[in-house]
Order: structure tokens, then sequence, then C-alpha cells
């Protein structure tokens, strides 16, 4: 998360005013500033770079502080670009909050002087210096969980360093971790047309999550659609696409999704799952247990698909007896005869409810649809040994 620190100090050595009609305290400030900026220039540790430019860094403050007190330079917007430029370096060499600010003071008066923009690459130069500062005071407080102190930091950062994209990112981030919906979405929303960006694909799926977290279901559904659409070979933002229109209630646009990924990923466990939930979702019963059956086909240990699947088998049974209970016109011969058909057809959702418990024995809500099972099939015993079970989990 290292910014690409912009090195303009070889500027310095002929930009503004001539050496001649300079004040000694300003050509102090100035070498000092160069020596400084050749240790930090080089590839020595960040320690080291203190150590060794210390020297040259408070030498060039002394001077500078000097300076803008002079009448012959305190007018001069060199003299303030310098100013802005020693105390940025020192706000970054010693994380000084209080020499950022003087820094940044100073940036303000430069350019309030700078009216011919002689000194405008400099003054750039002393406020990306500022953004690096910022950028490190967020990171660190970023680390430390401590998200709405990061966002601060990145905000400050970006005023220097407008359309970065890592500080865009970092800066969304931290707000999302706070539950700043707004100013989440609004940074990441910078970052869309940005595709070239490393983290494009991740920006594109938290803006989907964050417009259905604020309920602006439309946005969500349609960054959820653009992301699949730009990475279309990646399964896993499909899969997230199919999950928010089942969210959202548009099962059947999804069903033909889902299938046309089946067509490209057959042996997808997780795809024929979500299909038998789309389907489900479409009361479609038939083709859901159709879905989930291929689900578990694929991996019968897949405790999602088992739970769907006995869950639909009972649940279409017990619709069937919810229409039989309602019709009025059957005898009670025609009512048995159809009831015990009911339940040679629960037990195709045995051995899925099994497994379920197999995988998962403190599931509550299965066994209590087991012990739902064994009670519509009037087995008493079993039926008081799974009831058994549910008491001793709670």
């Amino acid at each position: 998360m290292n910014f690409k620190k912009a090195i303009l100090f070889s500027l310095l050595v002929v930009a503004g005013t001539t050496a001649f009609a300079q004040s000694g305290n300003l050509r102090k400030a100035k070498a000092g500033l160069q020596k400084f900026q050749e240790f930090k220039g080089s590839d020595i540790a960040s320690e080291q770079l203190a150590q060794l430019g210390k020297k040259d860094l408070e030498s060039a403050k002394e001077a500078i502080d000097a300076a803008i007190t002079h009448d012959k330079t305190k007018e001069d917007p060199e003299t303030w670009t310098i100013y802005a430029l020693v105390y940025a370096n020192l706000a970054t060499a010693e994380k000084s909050a209080e020499a950022a600010k003087t820094a940044e003071e100073g940036i303000q008066k430069a350019t309030e002087l700078d009216t011919d923009g002689k000194n405008k690459e400099n003054i750039t130069a002393a406020g990306q210096i500022l953004g690096e500062y910022n950028f490190d005071q967020g990171a660190d407080a970023f680390n430390s969980q401590d998200f709405k102190t990061a966002y601060t930091s990145f905000e400050r950062a970006l005023h220097y360093r407008p359309g970065d994209t890592t500080l865009l990112f970092y800066s969304g981030l931290a707000a999302s971790n706070t539950k700043d919906h707004v100013n989440a979405i609004e940074k990441f929303t910078q970052l869309v047309p940005e595709k070239e960006y490393s983290n494009h694909k991740a920006v594109m799926t938290e803006l989907s999550r964050l417009y259905l977290l604020t309920a602006d279901t439309a946005n969500a559904l349609a960054y959820s659609d653009k992301a699949a659409a730009e990475y279309p070979e990646d399964n896993d933002l499909a899969l997230q696409n199919i999950e928010m229109n089942l969210i959202t209630g548009n099962e059947e646009k999804i069903i033909k999704d889902i299938e046309n990924q089946i067509a490209k990923d057959a042996s997808n466990k997780t795809l024929h799952y979500y299909l038998g939930a789309a389907y489900s979702a479409s009361n479609n019963t038939e083709k859901a247990v159709e879905a989930y059956k291929k689900a578990v086909e694929l991996d019968p240990d897949y405790l999602e698909a088992n739970k769907n699947l006995s869950a639909t088998i009972i649940n279409q049974v017990g619709n069937q007896l919810n229409a039989l209970n309602e019709n009025n016109t059957l005898s009670n011969s025609d009512y048995k005869a159809k009831v015990d058909e009911l339940k040679e057809q629960i037990k195709e959702a045995l051995p899925y409810l099994e497994k379920v418990i197999s995988l998962d024995p403190n599931d509550i809500d299965a066994l209590r649809s087991l012990r739902g099972y064994y009670s519509f099939l009037e087995d008493e015993e079993k039926s008081a040994e799974t009831q058994a079970k549910i008491d001793a989990l709670q």
C-alpha cells in the first residue's frame, strides 16, 4: 500500500529567483532540503533516512523559519513553497501532526502568493508528501481496526491525491467498516471506470452488497449484473449474481443465467444448488428437487443441498396433505388411500434428512423435521427417540 513518491526537488536548483537575489536563509534552507531529498530518493531504510537526513532537514527548518519573517523573503512565494516542503517532510519523517498542519498552512500561503505559477510543481510536491503522511496515518489506523480515524486520514490524503485508486479503495473499505454506506458507495463508484485497477472486481462486488444494505435493490442488481458481465469467467461473481437475484425476487431471469453457467461448468455442485433454490422460489417443486438431487449426486456430503432437498420433499407432501384436509368431497376410504400414498412419497426425504443430521447432529431444525416425519408415519417410538435428542440439545 505504498505510494509512488513524486520527486520534484531537482527543480529547486533552478526554480524561483536567482541565487544572488535570495537571502542567505532561503539558500540555506534549499540546500538542506536538497541534501535530505538525496537521502530520501535512495533505497535506504526509513530508520536510516531519519538518522542520516535529520541534520539536513533540521538545518533547512531553522533557515526557512527565519526566511518567512525576513523582509526580503517573507512575501516571496518560493519561501513559502520551501517552508511547505520542509514541514511536509518533517511530518512524514517524524510522524508529526503539528508539522503536517504547518505544511498545510505553508501550501495555502504559497498558493496565494504564486500568482505566476512558477512554484506550482513544488507546491504540488509538498501536497503529495502530505498525502503520503496522511495515507501512512490512515494505514496505521486501518491496521489497528480504527476505521473511523482511518477514513478521516484517507480523506485528507485524497485532498492532495485526488483520484488515487489505492486511497479511494481503502477509504471506501474504511467507510464500509464503520457502516457509513453513503461514503463507501461514493468512493467505490469513483473506481468503477478504473478497470485496470487490481481491486476492480472487489469494488464491483462491494458496491452490489452496499446498495443491498441501503435497500437500493435496483442498483444492487445492476452492479451485480455488471460485475458478472465484465468477468464472465469468474464463477464466484456468477454465483454472487445468482444469489443477488434470488434475494431480490428475480428468480425467472436468474434461472436462465444459472442454466447457462451449468452448461459451462456442469460439475459445479453450487450451481445446481442455486438452480434448486431458484426453482423452489418460483414454486416449481419438481425442478427444484431435480436440481438439488444433482447437487447431492455431485457431493453426497453437501449439507445445504441435503437440507433443502429433504425440506422441499416434506413441504411438497405437507401442501398436498393440506389440500386433502380441505377437500370435503372425499370419502373416508379415499382420504385414507391418498394419505397412504403421501406416506410413501415422503419416505424419499428420509435419507437426505438423515444425512443432514449425520453431518450436523446439533441441527435442531433438522431433528424437528425428522420428528415430524416419524409422527406423520405414526412411528411413535422413533418420534419419541428423536424428541429426546431435541430435548438434550435445549
